[in-house]
């Protein structure tokens, strides 16, 4: 009987016991505040100048890493270049991909050729007067084409 009489007593003094409140945030009157030194003033940083591209060259088409397709402008540029394929005895197109990044860079790096190669073609050069090749052993992404 004291057991009991004893835990009903305990029950009621920890039902009794103060429920934690809530902490409220500490206001900042400013007192231990140090102000932080002056920062100088931070100079622009300047415009980073871009090296130069493959793209520049006339004769060099670039391509996304994953893509075979030639963008319109190039295309143009393609098709700025027939002249001088007709001229010329025959035209290389080589095609690039890196194969440490793309699994099939061999079909890759023929397919940005022959993309190129259609757009000459559909600009009037023979098809009997290009040649298409590959590369794979570089990290480029292009298809450059050759006159000779």
């Amino acid at each position: 009987m004291r057991i009991v009489i004893g835990l009903l007593g305990l029950a009621l003094l920890a039902g009794c016991a103060d429920t934690p409140k809530k902490a409220e945030p500490a206001k900042d009157d400013g007192k231990w505040r140090k102000e932080a030194p002056a920062t100088p003033a931070a100079k622009p940083t300047p415009t980073p100048v871009p090296a130069a591209t493959p793209a520049l060259d006339p004769n060099t088409f670039s391509f996304d890493k994953m893509s075979i397709s030639l963008s319109d402008a190039d295309k143009v540029r393609v098709a700025a270049l027939a002249d001088k394929a007709k001229a010329a005895g025959t035209v290389s197109i080589r095609g690039f991909c890196d194969r440490n990044e793309v699994g099939n860079a061999k079909d890759a790096a023929i397919a940005r050729a022959t993309a190129v190669r259609n757009e000459l073609v559909k600009a009037g050069v023979p098809a009997a007067k290009i040649r298409v090749r590959y590369t794979t052993d570089q990290p480029r992404h292009v298809a450059v084409v050759e006159f000779q």
